[in-house]
């Protein structure tokens, strides 16, 4: 009989289900994420691992189960693995459910206990979102300064900036020293023949993303108006901005180029 290398049974009286959760790890840092889905679906009890519990959070397609299980990795096992990682899909789920003060809370958190995480820049950036969504104004435009001043390799740093211009902070100029390029990326998530649909579209996305704007594109003869998210300076920037706070959400999207 073959054995999936993820698992092993071992018989004692009944059926034990064994699990190499480090060989899950390395499927799911080397984004081999169909693997890592099937071999925990095919786990019918759950052992109490808080990279499983993680996993199993992170493939809910039900935002209130993804919850429950990253609340059990956080509660349970703060210092874990994925401990900061569950922090901030936590920030992301509350964010999207308009609940900002328990967002700020995870994000808090998060940046407070992982100093080396690798979500931290994440977790600052949508806490200042979150400032943002309670109309804190004042307090936005600190936060959004100190977080262009200090952590200037964030891909997210585009997109603070465009916050403190839209919120009438300071200048350009005396946030970074180098010039944008000419040409800029953003995330295409809906396409229409329609102006009115695409608008409609626009209203909805303006609620929970930065930024959502129409651009044009004519096909041939045919002139097509595209929801676009954020604006960014190279396609890698953009492409972590969607992964993080799109993908999520929306199941199509497209990072495209335009020039500014």
């Amino acid at each position: 009989m073959k054995i999936a290398p993820f698992v092993f049974l071992l018989a004692l009286g009944g059926s034990l289900l064994s699990v190499d959760v480090r060989m899950l790890e390395s499927f799911f840092e080397q984004q081999r994420y169909d693997e890592l889905e099937r071999a925990i679906s095919s786990l019918q009890t759950l052992p109490d691992d808080p990279s499983l519990l993680f996993f199993r959070g992170y493939f809910q397609s039900n935002p209130d189960s993804a919850v429950t299980y990253y609340g059990r990795v956080i509660n349970h096992f703060p210092n874990s693995k994925y401990a900061d990682y569950a922090l901030l899909r936590l920030g992301q789920y509350s964010y999207f459910d308009d609940d900002f003060s328990t967002a700020r809370r995870h994000l808090s958190r998060l940046v407070r206990h992982f100093p080396d995480s690798e979500w931290r820049d994440d977790a600052q950036y949508l806490y200042c979102q979150c400032i943002i969504a309670q109309g804190k104004v004042d307090s936005a435009k600190l936060f959004l300064k100190a977080f262009v001043q200090n952590v200037q390799r964030s891909p997210f740093v585009d997109a603070a900036i465009l916050d403190l211009e839209s919120l009438g902070g300071l200048p350009l100029d005396t946030l970074i020293s180098q010039k944008k390029s000419s040409v800029g990326y953003s995330i295409q998530v809906a396409s229409y023949k329609d102006f009115n649909d695409a608008k409609d579209v626009l209203y909805k996305l303006a609620r929970v993303f930065p930024h959502v704007e129409i651009g044009e594109r004519t096909l041939g003869n045919t002139k097509y108006y595209n929801v676009l998210i954020g604006s960014f300076e190279s396609r890698e920037k953009a492409s972590r901005y969607a992964q993080l706070y799109i993908q999520p959400h929306l199941t199509e999207y497209k990072v495209v180029e335009y020039h500014r």
